[in-house]
């Protein structure tokens, strides 16, 4: 395998095994910042093992600008797949062979499952700004490990929430994703998760809303949780619906506060501190005695 440039970007030939048996060329996209500069472009090249004579399958978390720009680099290729983790399956999306026709979804042999992070708490902790850093901090620290960040919640504010620079038009695009409470957005993201986990070593599940009934099947899908609270009188529910309903092992709990703080409790059976602010845009890292814990459970 080549790597053809060090950091921010990092493009590896690898190999994928289908249930069907076949084995295809992946192109596995790395990105070791947290936001690529589109001026990466200029500089990118292919890696030297790529083989254009065999279909590609793109694989990685990327901006669409720079899918668009490797689709077009390997237009040569009989076909070209992209990779959709929570369906377990590449989907190829450009070809000029008959095998292989554009909108078929090939389905890959999975490993066994990794572990999953249920983060959750009620609203106005800072929940989505601590999954965001803590993926971006995962990222950084551990850039040999497969970590994925799933946004299991209602508001429709995935990471561009957190990296756009207008506010006022991400707050407008947020309210026209939002979702509509459905049993069924649970039962998709507990099928994502469950496919997620035999493809990644870590998985982050970002939890939307207070706990109700109908959630339960994600929380089947998970391994361990975490929960940061502005309310301390909301905690002890959150540990009932993840410890007791779903069996989820605690990792952690955040007693979120505005102000600049950090202090860990003590607590033999699980991480607890009080920790903040948790500022959209502001804060970009997490404390450290949380990121190693997650680091060890993601290294096992």
């Amino acid at each position: 395998m080549i790597a053809t440039s060090k950091k921010p970007l990092q493009l590896t030939v690898t190999q994928v095994t289908a249930r069907n048996g076949n084995c295809y060329q992946c192109l596995e996209i790395d990105i070791t910042v947290p936001e690529l500069k589109p001026a990466t472009l200029a500089k990118l090249e292919l890696p030297a093992d790529l083989d254009l004579n065999q279909g590609v399958v793109l694989w990685g978390s990327a901006p669409i600008w720079l899918y668009s720009n490797l689709v077009k680099r390997c237009t040569s290729a009989p076909w070209i797949g992209c990779y959709n983790v929570p369906l377990g399956s590449f989907v190829v999306v450009a070809s000029r062979c008959p095998q292989m026709r554009v909108g078929d979804a090939v389905e890959l042999v999975n490993k066994s499952q990794c572990s999953a992070i249920l983060i959750g708490g009620p609203p106005d902790s800072g929940k989505s700004v601590l999954c965001y850093a803590l993926s971006c901090n995962l990222k950084q620290e551990a850039s040999d490990k497969k970590i994925f960040l799933q946004r299991a919640q209602w508001d429709g504010e995935g990471n561009w929430f957190a990296q756009m620079k207008n506010r006022p038009l991400a707050e407008e695009l947020s309210t026209r994703s939002r979702a509509k409470g459905s049993e069924q957005f649970f039962l998709y993201h507990a099928d994502a998760v469950s496919n997620v986990r035999e493809v990644m070593e870590l998985v982050l599940v970002d939890f939307g809303g207070m706990p109700q009934p109908r959630d339960v099947i994600l929380l089947h899908r998970c391994t361990h949780y975490i929960i940061i609270s502005s309310k301390p009188e909301e905690i002890s529910k959150w540990h009932d619906f993840c410890g007791k309903r779903g069996g989820l092992k605690p990792l952690a709990v955040i007693h979120s506060v505005r102000e600049k703080r950090l202090e860990v409790l003590p607590n033999q059976k699980f991480l607890e501190m009080i920790a903040g602010p948790w500022e959209r845009g502001e804060t970009l890292s997490v404390p450290d005695e949380l990121l190693q814990g997650v680091l060890n459970l993601a290294r096992r």
